[in-house]
């Protein structure tokens, strides 16, 4: 349900797919990369992150360059539009959350964020060795 409501956002405020969402994200936190590199980092398929990457080539929030290094490589960084669209995009969602999350205590969310840190941990676990898994 979060993420169907937090895709629509994107959608209706800022012509966003989650995909592109995530390139964006992630070459404003983490520096110009590779769609491989984001690709890795999302466990999302080629295809997917080749869509976002084109739209949003297309849409002249991020660019392609060569890399130095590898001529086959190319190399996405975002634009200044770009970087000013993940900046509004990540204020409405940090709005968002704090909506969501008004009515429970400072206690109360810490609960849940060291609850839902004990989920990924485990959910990281069963990812990287599958046959951890209950049968």
């Amino acid at each position: 349900m979060l993420d169907r409501e937090t895709a629509r956002m994107l959608q209706h405020e800022f012509a966003l797919t989650v995909a592109e969402w995530r390139v964006l994200a992630f070459l404003n936190s983490v520096g110009p990369s590779s769609a491989a590199d984001i690709g890795a980092a999302f466990e999302s398929d080629r295809a997917e992150v080749s869509r976002a990457v084109a739209r949003l080539t297309d849409g002249g929030l991020i660019v392609r360059a060569p890399d130095t290094a590898n001529r086959k490589k190319m190399i996405l960084s975002p634009t200044p539009a770009g970087t000013a669209i993940f900046a509004e995009a990540r204020q409405a969602r940090q709005r968002y959350f704090q909506a969501i999350l008004q009515d429970l205590s400072p206690e109360e969310r810490g609960v849940f964020n060291a609850s839902l840190h004990k989920i990924a941990e485990r959910v990281a676990l069963f990812r990287d060795k599958p046959d951890t898994l209950p049968q």
